[in-house]
């Protein structure tokens, strides 16, 4: 009770930009920061390639990972981070995830 007010926990809330969860993972604000980047309308730009290179590089993945640097990575989360490059990079270059070229021969 604060000021003959009930106070409830929640599981997760935003607090300065980022997602505070009851069990302190960063999952939930990885995914939040990723879907953020992917909202990001730089990938229907019709300019060169070069341009869009640099755009997800500064613009895209600066968004994506602000306040990583506190981030303690799960093989999930890294992995979750590492799939959503690959989606960044096949949206610039227009390829379908449905286009895949496998490494096997």
């Amino acid at each position: 009770m604060i000021d003959k007010k009930q106070v409830h926990n929640v599981e997760h809330f935003s607090y300065l930009g980022r997602v505070i969860t009851i069990d302190a993972r960063c999952t939930r604000d990885i995914k939040y920061r990723i879907a953020t980047a992917k909202e990001e309308e730089s990938f229907h730009q019709q300019t060169g390639l070069n341009f869009r290179n640099k755009l997800i590089k500064g613009y895209i993945w600066g968004a994506a990972l602000c306040g990583s640097v506190t981030w303690t990575l799960r093989k999930v989360d890294q992995k979750c981070l590492e799939s959503s490059e690959i989606w960044c990079w096949r949206k610039m270059e227009k390829n379908s995830w449905v286009k895949c070229v496998r490494n096997e021969v």
